[in-house]
């Protein structure tokens, strides 16, 4: 029994009981140590989505299921182009590509008296936001810049741009603020970049090295899935290079890269990724202004359904894509 018990121990397994007042005991039992766990992603609902139409000047809202259209917001001359949501505040954020301004409204349209924060700016494109932390960052396609500011804009944008991360038409933008990182697309230069909030420790992920249908040509929008530990975005493709037009992932460091989708797709922009359900699954929300449609699938790229086609309804242009998750 004694050796039972220290070959347990050895072996860095846990003692259940031993009965010291029976020496001469014979059966010892011993268990392995769990495994620890950590937290699992929670079971959440999609309450519904969110999108910009460029050319309108609007932000439109649908149920999950693509019924009950509405149009949340209409600024005139204007150019929506990112969009984000604070849910818990109940406020939708958006750049204006054409007004060179951000914006914010309340999320249901109620009473939405729309608010000006940041003015003065050349050409903001993709926005994220940090809730938490109280501040919004955006990319400024024409200035080459990463940008932030607090939430009520107060103070004015901070730049968070430097020599290392050599700009070229930054576009879409991601925050992992958990592991204080932000995640940038390049459109310019054909790459992913990652570096962290305050713009230090830049990272290139992926690049362009040899031009092919899988190679990142053109990326335009990000999403992360933090639990899933990937990062996905849309890629505008090449003209001269067929079949080039796609929708990607890959890890959040740049590994192991795939084309989810390559067909059927014109001019993919916004992407979005949606909650586990209580079937254990996840969407992937892409809005193509090309197709003038929203469509979805499976995170694997699988089970591809339309569930806006803009033509019913009269609409044009979605943009970028947003989703109220509770």
């Amino acid at each position: 029994a004694n050796q039972q018990l220290a070959a347990a121990i050895t072996s860095g397994l846990r003692v259940v009981a031993v009965i010291e007042k029976y020496p001469r005991v014979e059966t010892i039992q011993v268990y392995p140590e769990p495994e620890p766990t950590g937290p699992t992603e929670p079971i959440r609902e999609l309450i519904a989505l969110y999108w910009t139409d460029y050319t309108a000047g609007t932000i439109q809202r649908a149920d999950p299921d693509g019924t009950d259209v509405t149009t949340v917001v209409t600024i005139t001359g204007s150019n929506p182009s990112g969009i984000a949501l604070d849910v818990a505040g109940g406020k939708v954020y958006w750049t204006d590509a054409g007004g060179h301004k951000i914006h914010r409204a309340n999320l249901d349209g109620r009473d939405s008296n729309v608010e000006t924060l940041i003015m003065g700016l050349s050409g903001p494109s993709g926005i994220a936001l940090d809730v938490a932390g109280g501040k919004m960052y955006w990319a400024e396609t024409s200035g080459r810049k990463i940008q932030r500011a607090n939430l009520d804009g107060r103070g004015g944008a901070e730049d968070l741009t430097n020599a290392d991360m050599e700009l070229s038409f930054p576009a879409g933008i991601a925050l992992d603020v958990v592991g204080g990182k932000m995640y940038w697309t390049d459109q310019g230069s054909d790459k992913i970049q990652r570096a962290n909030l305050d713009g230090s420790e830049v990272e290139t992920l992926v690049i362009l090295e040899t031009v092919s249908a899988d190679a990142l040509l053109t990326p335009v929008r990000i999403a992360l899935d933090l639990w899933g530990r990937k990062m996905y975005w849309t890629d505008q493709g090449a003209s001269e290079t067929p079949n080039s037009v796609k929708i990607q992932r890959a890890n959040l460091n740049g590994s192991e890269v795939e084309t989810l989708v390559n067909t059927g797709l014109e001019d993919p922009f916004g992407i979005a990724l949606g909650p586990l359900d209580e079937a254990g699954e996840k969407k992937m929300y892409w809005a193509d202004y090309g197709t003038d449609k929203i469509e979805y699938t499976n995170l694997d790229g699988s089970e591809r359904r339309t569930l806006i086609d803009m033509a019913d309804l009269g609409l044009t242009l979605p943009s970028t894509i947003a989703l109220e998750i509770r």
